[in-house]
């Protein structure tokens, strides 16, 4: 037997790529610089209600690209032996997509059934928005680091 037959399979980062695909996603970022004022209060969100439900959609739509391209091209499956602990984050924050799509399909569907009178209706989508938000935000933050962690690992910079 081969050692490539014996090797296990791992994820593994392709920093370059996942670090271009970060630094290009400009139309995400324009979205949620665009939501933020909008979710900043309620009174401001029910005089926005049929635009913030637009742009929701728009981000939805942006992020199931930026999944997409993030798993076809930042990270991949190969027979390798060195970095379990670095492939094991990437499963973590690989999977952590599937569960980040769904709360902003999600908080999508249940704002398009709110009407802009639903005041109270509305301030909960603000708090799943923010929730999700925040999730995100703290996932983007953890590639980041896998990202630098890899490329470490490549150049030999590591402990």
């Amino acid at each position: 037997m081969t050692d490539n037959a014996t090797s296990t399979r791992r994820l593994a980062v392709n920093a370059a790529f996942l670090k271009d695909i970060k630094d290009d996603n400009h139309h995400l970022k324009v979205l949620v610089d665009k939501i933020g004022p909008m979710v900043s209060h309620p009174k401001i969100a029910t005089n926005h209600w049929a635009e913030l439900i637009e742009l929701f959609s728009e981000l939805r739509d942006q992020l199931a690209l930026h999944f997409s391209l993030e798993e076809a091209f930042g990270y991949f499956d190969e027979a390798i032996d060195t970095s379990p602990e670095l492939s094991t984050n990437a499963e973590s924050l690989r999977s952590q997509h599937t569960t980040l799509f769904e709360a902003i399909r999600h908080l999508t569907e249940s704002a398009s059934e709110v009407s802009s009178d639903q005041e109270e209706k509305i301030a909960r989508v603000l708090v799943r928005y923010d929730t999700f938000l925040r999730s995100f935000a703290q996932h983007e933050e953890a590639e980041l680091k896998l990202i630098l962690e890899a490329f470490d690992d490549d150049l030999g910079v590591g402990d």
